[in-house]
């Protein structure tokens, strides 16, 4: 059994893996092929070798990571099959030090968008849902999970002791943020369209529908 004193440690490690591989990915797969966006109705190549721009894909792609591990421990917490590996203290602090790393990580890809001269973000369009014309379905997806997100940290940190009916039925929104991050990711990512992160989202995807219908099947044990 891992010590709990040396998880922040194991998960600091972790992230930093996280990110590298995200690195390492963009790198590798951007010298296969530029990915091609649609920018006001004609096609363009997005400057790979722009810093911001590997800010930005490192960023989210390891923010979507840590969400699905998020949710992954979550749902292992509340159905309790995650206690047989690890004892509940040891979930809560990995649960905690994988939130907070995944609040860096979206805060990073959301700055990093409004030096990146791709599309030339400001703050309107990476605030205010449909106000940027690039991809603004897919774009608003991505604005509304972080507004979602926001109101699960603001329960964690307000609610979770004094109000636990309350926190608990905010927490099931997880649910459709992980939905929404997802869609927004797999449609409007630049390397969207390379197998390695298709094969990330069809695998992260997978997983969570799994864990969605178990998780639905034990609520209706329950209330039955």
């Amino acid at each position: 059994m891992i010590s709990s004193l040396r998880l922040p440690r194991l998960l600091l490690l972790s992230i930093l893996v996280l990110i590298a591989l995200g690195l390492l990915y963009l790198d590798f797969g951007s010298s296969l092929s530029l990915a091609q966006s649609s920018v006001n109705n004609s096609t363009v190549a997005p400057d790979i070798s722009s810093l911001p721009w590997f800010i930005t894909r490192t960023a989210g792609i390891t923010a979507y990571l840590l969400m699905f591990l998020v949710v992954l421990l979550g749902t292992g917490m509340t159905t309790s099959y995650i206690y047989r590996f690890i004892n509940p203290v040891q979930a809560w602090v990995v649960h905690k030090y994988l939130s907070l790393a995944l609040g860096v990580a979206l805060l990073t890809h959301i700055l990093a968008l409004l030096f990146d001269k791709f599309v030339d973000f400001n703050w309107l369009d990476i605030l205010i849902p449909f106000a940027s014309s690039y991809n603004p379905i897919f774009l608003s997806l991505g604005i509304f999970a972080f507004y979602i997100l926001l109101v699960v940290i603001f329960s964690s940190l307000f609610f979770r002791l004094k109000y636990k009916k309350a926190w608990r039925g905010i927490h099931y929104a997880v649910y459709p943020l992980f939905i929404l991050s997802f869609l927004h990711g797999a449609f409007i990512g630049t390397d969207s369209n390379t197998v390695w992160m298709q094969t990330v989202y069809l695998s992260t995807g997978l997983v969570f529908s799994g864990l969605f219908i178990y998780r639905f099947i034990i609520y209706i044990f329950k209330k039955s």
